[in-house]
Parts: structure tokens; sequence; C-alpha cells
């Protein structure tokens, strides 16, 4: 669980900031898991900046900066985008981030959600309430949001047609993205802070840091990837991992039955045109020089353009800052555990079409897919052993990760390499939440080598669209 430390704590108590209800147990708190630079030292390390350099920069972003000083500037601004542009009414916004952290144990998050909920006019009784979990007072569509936040952190697979129907009913399908959008983001952003141990910040909680970087501070293009000579080893039986009754709950046969009846559904919200994607993108973000045929891709940026270019511009820049230090198998590893950890067979079907792109066989897909299904993980190194079974934990109970399992992780990866692997697994619960929340339906050819290929492709309709 991330907790502030003791003396920020009771500070934000006393201040208000923090009701009681929403403080975290001061046994569990901990030091930061990589090293803070000073506010000085870190602006130094990023990138060049037009404007807005010098000002406090939150805790995280100091631990970042040093180790990945463009994936950092692009946080900022997903950061900032989304406590400032995101369209849902601020204060309803601030709240349903507030559910979101509750639910995730982040404590770090909770303070900074009330703070935001106060300047946008939220007042004592109804933080009161919000950290009670009574939504009395709340009209139907508030209630039907922050209910919403609450399943969508901790069991988003369960999320019905009808709930988000009537999420769309109240708030409209513009709105009912973003929502999805900002519960990606938080659970994303929740995961991270934990592994980083991230102390609130002396004076904090900090006002969103608008900050313009220069142009070439993150990746605006895409990137292909290189074909991995990575293989899978011969089992001994004898893995690392203790075995756990639950994940061998689904097998590997049934998980390959989700995916078929996830090529079946139908995406509960429109999905866009790749023409229309393109007409609303925002100034500066650069499209595939191809039409994508990606309903993930289609559906975010052609409904929240600013929100959704944001991310892909963080997804571009951690990609090209983790060259040499992740490797696209292992990743894509990382990433189909937490799809089966969370059950989001869209994203476990996208994890098979990346290694296919990374020069797998579909033979040797099967192979490591049924490997990771069961019980004998004997054929992965030790540290990928640990390393998968780390991002099931952070997955499926982010609040029990402790500064000792990152430790472990930083000794067998070594820091840099750690760094990579700590973003890219949190970063894994935000696609899962994506495609859990609007039930995407699954591509059935390989959308992925148009997308990583410059090869000319002819756009294609996205498949089974709700055409609305």
């Amino acid at each position: 669980m991330h907790l502030t430390t003791s003396s920020s704590l009771f500070g934000i108590l006393a201040m208000g900031l923090l009701p009681a209800a929403a403080s975290a147990d001061p046994s569990r708190e901990r030091e930061p898991t990589i090293p803070l630079l000073s506010v000085e030292d870190a602006w130094h390390a990023l990138p060049p900046v037009e404007k807005g350099s010098g000002q406090p920069l939150p805790s995280w972003a100091r631990a970042l900066a040093g180790p990945l000083p463009r994936t950092t500037a692009a946080l900022l601004r997903l950061d900032f985008v989304h406590r400032t542009r995101n369209p849902i009414d601020p204060k309803l916004r601030a709240q349903m981030r507030w559910v979101a952290a509750h639910a995730n144990g982040c404590a770090y998050s909770e303070a900074y959600a009330l703070a935001d909920a106060r300047r946008a006019g939220v007042d004592d009784a109804a933080i009161g309430a919000l950290t009670k979990a009574d939504y009395s007072k709340l009209s139907a569509g508030e209630k039907s949001a922050l209910e919403f936040a609450r399943k969508m952190t901790l069991e988003s697979s369960k999320v019905t047609d009808a709930e988000f129907s009537e999420l769309v009913g109240h708030h409209g399908e513009g709105n009912a993205v973003a929502m999805v959008l900002l519960l990606a983001y938080s659970n994303f952003q929740d995961r991270l802070l934990t592994c980083l141990g991230s102390p609130l910040e002396s004076g904090g909680p900090l006002t969103p840091v608008e900050v313009v970087f220069a142009p070439s501070a993150t990746q605006s293009g895409m990137l292909a990837f290189p074909k991995s000579k990575t293989t899978l080893g011969k089992p001994t039986g004898k893995d690392l991992i203790d075995d756990d009754p639950e994940w061998l709950g689904v097998g590997y046969d049934e998980l390959q039955e989700k995916l078929e009846r996830q090529r079946s559904k139908t995406t509960r919200v429109r999905v866009p045109s790749w023409e229309e994607v393109v007409r609303g993108l925002p100034k500066g973000f650069t499209p595939s020089r191809k039409p994508v045929r990606i309903v993930w891709t289609l559906v975010c940026l052609g409904h929240q353009p600013e929100l959704a270019s944001a991310w892909e511009t963080l997804m571009r820049t951690a990609g090209a800052e983790s060259r040499g230090k992740l490797d696209r198998v292992l990743s894509q590893g990382l990433f189909w555990v937490v799809t089966k950890a969370v059950d989001c067979p869209y994203c476990m079907g996208h994890c098979e079409m990346n290694w296919e792109v990374a020069g797998l066989t579909k033979p040797e897909i099967a192979e490591r897919s049924k490997a990771l299904a069961g019980d004998d993980w004997s054929g992965f190194p030790p540290d990928e052993q640990r390393v998968f079974a780390f991002a099931r934990k952070l997955t499926r109970s982010p609040a029990t990760i402790s500064s000792e399992d990152v430790e472990g992780i930083k000794r067998d990866f070594g820091i840099d390499r750690a760094v990579n692997v700590l973003v890219y697994a949190s970063r894994c619960n935000y696609m899962v939440r994506v495609s859990n929340g609007f039930q995407l339906s699954l591509e059935r050819d390989n959308v992925f080598f148009d997308y990583y290929s410059d090869a000319p492709t002819q756009a294609k309709p996205a498949p089974n669209s709700s055409g609305r």
C-alpha cells in the first residue's frame, strides 16, 4: 500500500484536507523505492522546456526524471490533462478519482483527489459523505458514476452492458468514454505510485504542473520493433512460485474460448472511422502513416482525442526509452499475466498478436500462453518467474505490494531496467480497464502488423461497431 510519510500525512489531517476515514495505516508507511532527485536536479534531468520550468514537481516525477526523463515529461502532460482538461465535471471527476484511489489503497492519490475536489468547490460535508461511501444526497447520475468508478477499479470485467448504458444515459457517450479513460489512468497511476513508494510532497498536494516541453521531448511518431530471439525453456516441473488455486481456475482452453467470444462482441460505444479520428486529432500529435484498424485506438482517439493522444504519446515515449532495457517478448508476457488476472480477453488477444509481430510462431505463442496459464513456470528464467508473480500481485491487490517486493525486482533487473518494468506492469492496468470498460470487439486478424509496418495497406471497417 502506498502511504505518505508520517509528518506529511498528519499535516494533511491537521489542515482538514484528508478526513480520518481516508487516512492510511501508519504501520504501512515506507520510504521511496527509487531515489528522489531534488526539484532543481529533476528539472535539469528532464528534456528542454519551452515554458513552465522550475516549479515544484511531484515526488513521482523526481523519482522517474533520472532513469526515464522523456517518459516523465509525457507523464506530467498526461497528469495535467486528466486533472484539468478531462470534460467530466471537476467535482465529480475528483470524487471518482478518490473512489478509485481508496479502492486501490493509495493514500497519495486519495490526498490529491480530495485537494482537487476542494479546489473544484466540494464542501466538507460532501467530502465526509464521500469517504463514508454515503451517496444518499447525490443525484442518480453522480451515484452511477461513483459506483462505476469502484467497480471498474475492483472488477472491471463484471461491469454489465446495462450499467454502462445507464452511465451513458446520465452523462452522454463522450463523457462516459472520458470516465473510462480517467479510471484507466487512475489504476495505472495508483500502481506506479505504490511501486515507487511516492511520499506526499512538503506543502502538497501540488496543483497540476503546467509545462510545455520542446517537441523533441516526447516520441511523436510510431516505432517499429526488432524481432526477438527469445525462446521458452523446457519445464523442469519445479518453479520458484507458489501455486495459486485461483489462477488455475481458468485454463488455456477456456481462455481461448473467451477470446473467440470477444471477437463476436459488439463494442459498447460507436467505433469511429480512421478518417474521423484523424480529423479530430489535436495539433502536434502525429497519427500513424496508415489507417489504423485497432478498435481500442479508434474508440479512444475518436471520442476523446486530447485524453487519448496524451496516453498514446506516453506509450510511444516509454517504448522508445525502454529499448534495450525491456525485451518485447517479456513485456508482452507481463501484459498477458495482467490480462488473465483481470479477465480481459481483448488485451489477451492483443498479447498474442504482439508476440507474433515480435517473431514468435503461433505454436510458440500457444506454448507460452499455456505455460503462463498453468502452475509450472519453470520454463521461464528465474527473474521472469518472479516478475510475472509480481505483476499478478500488483494487478490483483496493489495495496499489498511492499518495498521488499520492489527490491526483488531491482535485484533481478538492476535499477534502470527495474524502473521500466514497474512502469510497464502498472501501464498494463490502464489498457485492460479501457478494454473491459468498452468491451471492445477483438479483431479477427493481426492488426498490429499494419500498425508497426511501413508496408502499404488498405483500410477495413472496424468490426462489430454498435453504429450509434
